[in-house]
């Protein structure tokens, strides 16, 4: 086995970090699937989750007992922030490019007004592809669903939401051949999804659901607070006038019951 063999695991290869993304190329067309492939893998994967809570009550009753009460309010989407390298100097990379070697390559310090004979091509090539995520597209109505995939391995679902280019080479004509794309994708769910994924079941908290054909305020009141009688609470907080015209699709907003 030789050393580069070695250092790549045996293999002579190495697996590639692969975004998956959706495209419609049509009104009427179902929805499929293609794929963009790092020139080279990260080094690094940061993933963030977060709880959001809310400090009550009053001044006098922080400073007199030495605490604030907390409440919960939410649980944002996790969120994945990847770094992904691009670099065309030494040209267009060819399939299965960007192991180790390509890597070291990529770290050998060039002088950009000396080309060499070198078959550099514009990493924008490359880079507008993993842009193209933040954009709407005209067929979806919407930026695509990503899955961020490396061998077997599915690292994350979400949406790009948030994208910084750093440009860092160029060649004597101005050509950018090296750049840094800051990726960070926010975990994605549909929207009935989110609703009805709230874990808070008790009635003593706020939570959000979302309206079933044949639902009716007493019967969700009856569901959710074991007492037919506090539709009324519900009606209230959702300046619902007909109680019995319930859209399915609607999503009420439950309050807690206070004492």
């Amino acid at each position: 086995m030789s050393l580069v063999d070695a250092l790549l695991g045996g293999s002579g290869s190495l697996e590639k970090l692969t975004i998956w993304y959706e495209v419609k190329l049509g009104p009427f067309a179902l929805v499929s699937y293609r794929s963009i492939q790092a020139l080279f893998n990260p080094s690094q994967l940061r993933y963030d989750n977060r709880a959001d809570w809310r400090a009550t009550g009053t001044v006098a009753q922080s400073v007199a007992g030495g605490f604030q009460r907390m409440e919960f309010q939410a649980t944002p989407p996790a969120t994945l922030n990847v770094d992904l390298l691009f670099d065309t100097y030494e040209g267009a990379p060819k399939t299965g490019a960007g192991g180790l070697l390509s890597s070291l390559t990529a770290m050998i310090p060039d002088i950009p007004f000396f080309s060499g004979g070198r078959s550099y091509v514009n990493v924008k090539r490359y880079t507008q592809q993993v842009v193209k995520l933040a954009h709407v597209q005209s067929e979806l109505h919407r930026p695509p669903v990503c899955r961020l995939q490396w061998g077997k391995t599915v690292l994350f679902v979400g949406v790009l939401t948030q994208l910084g280019q750093d440009y860092t080479f160029f060649m004597p004509d101005g050509t950018p051949v090296r750049a840094t794309l800051h990726c960070t994708f926010t975990a994605y769910r549909t929207f009935d999804k989110a609703v009805t994924e709230v874990e808070l079941h008790s009635a003593d908290v706020a939570k959000r659901r979302v309206v079933s054909r044949g639902d009716t305020l007493d019967s969700i009141a009856i569901e959710e607070y074991g007492d037919g009688s506090q539709w009324r609470a519900i009606a209230l907080e959702n300046d619902i006038d007909n109680p019995r015209a319930l859209p399915p699709g609607q999503v009420l907003v439950i309050p807690k019951l206070t004492p």
